[in-house]
């Protein structure tokens, strides 16, 4: 094995021992005394063919005295019965471990997984916003689901080699009793089989990295297709994405079989080896050594047992090595999300109240620190309290970055964003986003009842809470008409209900959460003229009450805006009261520091 798969074994194993050290332990524990119960009852089938006469007239052979005087020891008659008893009680002890440690071993492997997927997952949502939309979402679905899985199957293998090899053990040391020149020539035999099979470790480590390799694939071309699903509908390309994957799967597939022929080789091998080994052993056995018939029988039935178990180690210690790249894939985008973590949020944290005005003074960013264009270059402006700001410019004129920093989802590369004067930052950063109501361009429901999606945003508000958001939405005359009111399901991705009703539903929803400052991010630009309307109106009775920002292309709801700043290539190019804002004869402040 080389070393870094050394190192990242090592890794795995200490990892799997620092999270449960007493039920690993324990499992250890259980194992040796299983080993060892075997390992008496196979010595218990000494006396036995002993008793049954199957060591001839000549005197008992060493072992089968020693066992005579242990007898004697506990004042037990050395008869049949009390044999075949005492044999029965051994196995059902042994029998009664076995089971507690499969159980045990079950729930190490369970629970090691579900805290691999936890930590990644706990990594994963506090993680920058910057760092999460770098990263694919089919990798991180592939990291949470198949490779966590991988490496909970290579827990199971670990604890199962561990078995193997202390049940190994204890088959030598009976061997060891009862031949030592017998037991030393067939460990010899097994260990120029462990010598040959040595390099299939190696094939089985690049066999798993190319299997996690497809997969990642596989888990990335499924999520493209179904994000895409639709637009390859509408010009005819599902063909494309069948052969795409029809490819990656071959390849999967592929792979599997390439790993089965490499798992299944030393058990072949080793099944023509064992019979080789017994052949050559018995001879030894008889016309060199002239050992006991009984006790060749035994040592016969030991290494009859002993030498799969050796197979079993090899395929095991292959099973493990198979699964360390997804171990390894595992802990790099782990420390990735770690290393790219936001400050810690002190919970319960009390909600901010938007009291004068949010103010970017100087404001830069990029999307890679350090290279590339300005996504936002110098910034300078302020969004007054309790009055509605929209965004307008082109597409790439920075509306939507803009919007992600005042949320406080990037940070600034230079510059600072001030609420009522406190820099956004640290520790202020998640009370700010509990003060937020944001309504994405692309609304995003859940696959359940409106309810549900409501609640999502506010699990422990009333039922009157609830109709009252509907209603600052201006959605509660169309929720009222469903078959089931709140409790109708909306489909997948809310395909049941009309583009402003799916708008409405996320109005409300971010409402709710009675928010002080409200993020309309192009909310009517997928919407009939009757949705608009019906937001349009939901924004209105919103006005003055709190704080709202509106990015948007359409005329009508620019006319709704206090103040309107226009962007491009990143910079503010003009900022001006709106109609609105004129109509009331109300200058808006002003928009450069």
């Amino acid at each position: 094995m080389k070393p870094n798969n050394r190192k990242m074994l090592s890794h795995y194993v200490g990892t799997l021992f620092r999270y449960a050290p007493c039920r690993v332990t324990q499992s250890l524990t259980m194992m040796v005394f299983s080993g060892l119960t075997q390992g008496v009852g196979v010595v218990m089938l000494i006396p036995l063919l002993g008793l049954i006469g199957l060591n001839g007239a000549g005197e008992p052979s060493g072992l089968t005295r020693k066992i005579g005087r242990i007898f004697e020891w506990f004042r037990l008659d050395l008869t049949l019965v009390t044999v075949l008893c005492l044999y029965v009680g051994i196995v059902a002890v042994y029998a009664g471990i076995t089971q507690y440690q499969s159980v045990l071993n079950t729930e190490i492997v369970q629970r090691f997984t579900k805290a691999i997927q936890d930590r990644l997952y706990r990594a994963l949502c506090r993680a920058q916003w910057r760092c999460l939309i770098g990263t694919k979402s089919s990798q991180i679905t592939q990291a949470l689901t198949s490779d966590a899985q991988r490496v909970g199957f290579a827990t199971q293998q670990l604890l199962q080699l561990s078995g193997i090899f202390i049940v190994a053990c204890v088959h030598v040391w009976v061997a060891l009793m009862i031949s030592i020149p017998m037991t030393l020539f067939a460990l010899a035999c097994v260990s120029v089989f462990l010598l040959l099979l040595h390099p299939l470790n190696r094939r089985a480590h690049s066999a798993g990295e190319t299997l996690r390799d497809g997969m990642t694939k596989l888990y990335g071309e499924v999520s493209e297709h179904l994000g895409a699903m639709k637009l390859a509908r509408s010009h005819g390309l599902d063909s494309i994405h069948e052969e795409n994957f029809r490819v990656i799967t071959k390849g999967v597939a592929d792979q599997m079989v390439l790993f089965s022929r490499i798992n299944s080789t030393p058990r072949m091998i080793y099944e023509i080896g064992a019979a080789v080994v017994l052949a050559g052993f018995f001879y030894v056995a008889v016309e060199i050594f002239q050992i006991a018939p009984e006790s060749l029988l035994i040592i016969v039935f030991l290494f009859a047992r002993l030498l799969p178990k050796f197979s079993s180690i090899q395929q095991c210690a292959q099973r493990i090595t198979n699964a360390l790249p997804s171990f390894q894939a595992l802990l790099d985008m782990e420390r990735t999300f770690m290393e790219n973590s936001e400050p810690a949020a002190s919970y319960p944290a009390k909600n901010l109240v938007l009291e004068n005005y949010i103010r970017l003074s100087n404001v830069c960013f990029r999307y890679t620190k350090s290279i590339g264009a300005w996504a936002v270059k110098d910034v300078s402006i302020v969004l007054p309290a309790r009055k509605i700001t929209a965004f307008v410019g082109h597409s790439g004129a920075g509306k939507s970055t803009l919007a992600d920093l005042i949320l406080g989802l990037f940070a600034p590369e230079s510059g600072e964003i001030f609420i009522d004067g406190q820099p956004l930052k640290g520790a202020r950063i998640h009370p700010w986003r509990q003060s937020i109501g944001y309504v994405p361009q692309e609304t995003f429901l859940f696959n359940d009842t409106i309810r549900a999606n409501l609640l999502w945003a506010m699990p422990r508000a009333t039922e009157k809470e609830l109709w009252d958001a509907l209603e600052l939405a201006a959605a509660r005359d169309f929720v009222s008409r469903q078959p089931k009111g709140m409790d109708t399901p909306v489909g997948e991705r809310g395909t049941r209900l009309s583009g402003g009703e799916r708008q409405q539903i996320a109005l409300a929803r971010a409402l709710l959460r009675r928010p002080t400052f409200l993020l309309l991010d192009e909310a009517t630009s997928s919407v009939d003229s009757e949705g608009e309307r019906r937001i349009q109106k939901a924004v209105n009775k919103l006005r003055g009450e709190l704080t709202m920002l509106i990015i948007a292309h359409r005329s009508a709801t620019i006319r709704m805006a206090d103040s309107v700043i226009t962007l491009s290539a990143g910079e503010v190019a003009g900022a001006e009261p709106s109609q609105a804002g004129s109509a009331k004869a109300k200058r808006c402040p002003p928009s450069y520091v």
